[in-house]
């Protein structure tokens, strides 16, 4: 009785143990009915995912523990890599190589901004909230190590759910200061927002307290500016204010000072080519093989010329050994100086050679400031702003008439010095010829069939022997009888009787004479009475009236054009009339021709060019600026500024600091600051600041929506105006982070006046990004299609 008893009372739980096994095992059977029916894994999803993501439909393109067969979700039960999850989303997202960073900033940023708010932290008070918070969830570990994208993107809630939402919470679980709100212990600001100075050199105080009241008394008509909108509108991002163009806001006071209009003294050009002048006597005393060089010249030695001579090895050499030398003194020069003043003086003759004989292109895309990098044809184009070849022929005859046949038999040029052309030639002042004008020039170039027949008809030539010149030996004298004369009228020969084939006999003797004497023609070593002269000959003694210049003389092409533009003889005359004519033409021939009258307008060189461009004066060629913006001025800062360090004595350096000194032409630096780039030499910042150098900001700031809620006192309101600031004093030196602002610091009283609990958002999204240097999202990765 007692057994029944208790055997009744255990039944109830052996009932329970057989149902739990029996929903166990349906269960099991349910689970496996699951797994093998169904075509997915969608059963195992802990949300739908984003809309942002919504096309993604393997759980393999993010996850990689996971995989698309039914039972891959175990593997996802184990520890793998926590970022690898993360590095699948940068297979769509492109970022940083400091994507997995705080806030994807670089490590130096996140120290300084690290050990700035340390010392913040120090001052402040850590709320209770974010107390009991570090101490439920301790970030610690999280923040020494790289952070995965899921810290603050959470998928898997929603549709409408937006990824980049992220709490005050969060942010502040990692930050060294803790604060609720920023109307609460929001840290003060701290000089907000100046981080550098302007690239603009505009002093605001200086402008509305002392230039703009001149402005208005002296020229009424001029505009000044009423509003700070005049100068400044809000660029189509919204976020910044950008600065009117140059025409808008300061031509009217400046484009006069850019192309010296107002420059009271000094060239308003600035010398770019010119012929240096030489202590000729101390060169003539050391017998030094110059050639020919006017005595008249005063000129320096540009920093533009020692650029371009220094495209060559020979060219730098001579640069270099000249330095610290005085060119017009130099009675106490060593041998080795004046040798170094002889090479540069060739150089100087072969790159005005060059400019006439080639093309500039060949000259600029040459120069090799700081390396052997090769020029592209915009910056050779800039470099030479389309330097007129006319200026520099000009230029060449007159201050090197005979530069033709000097560069053909210049000391060197075979192997050889020729003796007789290695002394100093002086053009003295009173025998160097006048420039001609424009028409002048055009009506005095030599007729080619006027210098045939005075060949024949002239007087007995005297032709030196090849053989016995270059053999020391003395000269043979050929002479030839004139033509025998048909009609003579008053002791003129009118009429000659020509002999057979005297043509063919002229182009013998041409030929015979390139044959004998090879390249002498072609380098123009022929004297006014058609003498050709030996290698050791020395040369005439009025080279710059007496001698041609071959490398400025007439092609065929040339004459045949210029004969061709002369007037034909009318037609419809009789047999009987045209001999008349041509009497009369001979006749006419030998009367003396009437000199041109040249054109004097009255206006110098300086000022003809007064919108800018080339022009002559004296020994050099000067380009004045054209305007704001000039190609040739920002071109030569931007070549020689990497290689112009302050103290470097180089040419590149010395063409910087001409165009950058104070009086400098073109006042580009006035308004433009030059900056010290660490191991890169200067710049000068014409361009605004680009999208680069506002990466790694951890504030924005959006102007458009401020401008409805500002008083009458408008930018002002956040905006004061710091007087007895030396805001001008600190752009005399290169550091862009040593400063005085032409503005007082935003206080954060200003901002919190809107920004609180009662009227306008707080948190911190509102101001801060967490991704300082951006994402651009998604990339592209289509291929092109094969055939």
């Amino acid at each position: 009785m007692r057994w029944r008893t208790a055997d009744l009372r255990a039944s109830p739980g052996i009932q329970r143990d057989r149902v739990a096994w029996l929903l166990a095992l349906v269960t099991v059977v349910c689970m496996s009915s699951v797994f093998v029916v169904s075509t997915g894994t969608a059963f195992l999803m802990p949300g739908p995912l984003a809309s942002v993501h919504g096309a993604i439909k393997e759980c393999s393109a993010c996850h990689s523990k996971s995989g698309s067969s039914n039972v891959s979700w175990v593997h996802g039960l184990t520890t793998g890599d926590p970022l690898a999850d993360s590095k699948a989303c940068l297979s769509c997202h492109h970022m940083s190589d400091t994507a997995f960073n705080a806030h994807s900033a670089t490590v130096d940023v996140l120290k300084q901004s690290t050990a700035r708010l340390t010392k913040v932290a120090a001052a402040s008070s850590v709320p209770h909230a974010a107390r009991a918070q570090n101490a439920a969830f301790p970030t610690s570990a999280l923040v020494a190590t790289d952070l995965t994208c899921a810290t603050c993107h959470q998928e898997h809630q929603g549709a409408s759910f937006n990824l980049n939402t992220i709490t005050n919470e969060q942010c502040r679980s990692c930050h060294v200061v803790k604060f609720d709100s920023f109307d609460g212990d929001h840290p003060k600001f701290d000089s907000y927002p100046f981080k550098r100075r302007t690239q603009i050199i505009y002093d605001h105080a200086g402008h509305f307290n002392k230039h703009y009241p001149e402005v208005a008394k002296k020229d009424p008509s001029k505009p000044i500016p009423d509003t700070c909108a005049t100068c400044h509108t809000s660029a189509a991002d919204k976020r910044i204010m950008a600065v009117a163009p140059f025409e808008k806001t300061c031509a009217g006071c400046h484009l006069d000072q850019i192309k010296a209009k107002d420059r009271a003294t000094g060239p308003k050009g600035i010398a770019f080519l010119t012929l240096p002048g030489l202590d000729l006597q101390a060169l003539q005393k050391k017998s030094a093989p110059i050639g020919e060089w006017p005595d008249a010249s005063d000129a320096t030695l540009t920093p533009f010329m020692k650029v371009m001579i220094s495209r060559t090895d020979p060219g730098r050499a001579a640069v270099k050994a000249i330095e610290g030398l005085t060119l017009q003194d130099l009675g106490t020069a060593s041998d080795d100086q004046i040798k170094a003043v002889t090479s540069l003086v060739w150089e100087i003759k072969a790159l005005v050679h060059a400019l006439i004989s080639g093309k500039a292109s060949d000259v600029f895309s040459r120069l090799t400031v700081g390396g052997e990098t090769t020029l592209s044809a915009s910056a050779v184009a800039e470099l030479a702003a389309s330097l007129p070849r006319d200026v520099v022929i000009s230029a060449q005859q007159q201050w090197l008439p005979n530069l033709g046949a000097e560069m053909a038999n210049r000391p060197g040029s075979d192997g050889q010095t020729r003796t007789g052309w290695g002394a100093v030639i002086a053009t003295p002042a009173a025998t160097r010829p006048a420039e001609p004008a424009p028409e002048a020039q055009a009506t005095e170039q030599p007729n080619a069939k006027d210098d045939e027949s005075s060949d024949e008809t002239s007087a007995p030539e005297d032709v030196q022997d090849p053989t016995s010149a270059e053999n020391g030996e003395a000269a043979v004298t050929q002479k030839h009888d004139p033509p025998p004369c048909m009609v003579r009228v008053l002791g003129q020969c009118l009429v000659s009787k020509e002999e057979p084939n005297a043509a063919d006999k002229k182009d013998v003797k041409a030929k015979s004479t390139e044959t004998e004497f090879p390249g002498r023609m072609n380098a123009g070593l022929l004297n006014a009475n058609k003498t050709v002269l030996a290698a050791n000959d020395p040369p005439p003694d009025k080279v710059a009236t007496d001698q041609s210049d071959d490398l400025l003389k007439l092609t065929d092409e040339e004459l045949r054009a210029t004969n061709a533009a002369q007037p034909e003889a009318p037609t419809g005359q009789s047999d009987a009339v045209a001999p008349a004519a041509e009497a009369n033409a001979t006749a006419a021939s030998s009367a003396p021709a009437q000199a041109a009258t040249p054109i004097d307008s009255g206006v110098d060189a300086e000022s003809w060019a007064d919108l800018g461009g080339w022009y002559r004066q004296d020994y050099a060629i000067l380009y004045r600026p054209t305007g704001h913006k000039d190609k040739f001025l920002s071109s030569w800062l931007t070549l020689t500024g990497p290689f112009a360090q302050k103290g470097d004595a180089g040419p590149a350096a010395a063409v910087f600091e001409s165009l950058t000194i104070k009086d400098a032409q073109g006042a580009c630096t006035k308004c433009h600051s030059v900056d010290d780039v660490q191991g890169k030499g200067r710049a000068v910042n014409f361009s605004p600041a680009k999208v680069e150098s506002r990466q790694g900001r951890f504030t924005n700031f959006i102007h458009e929506p401020h401008f409805g809620v500002v008083d009458d006192r408008g930018c002002l309101s956040c905006h004061a105006i710091a007087k007895d600031q030396p805001y001008l004093k600190s752009y005399e030196q290169g550091n862009a982070q040593s400063f005085a602002s032409g503005f007082s610091p935003i206080k954060k009283d200003v901002c919190q006046s809107c920004h609180n609990r009662s009227l306008a958002r707080q948190d911190c999204l509102t101001c801060h990004a967490y991704h300082v240097n951006g994402a651009t999202s998604p990339i592209m990765k289509t291929k092109n299609q094969t055939p």
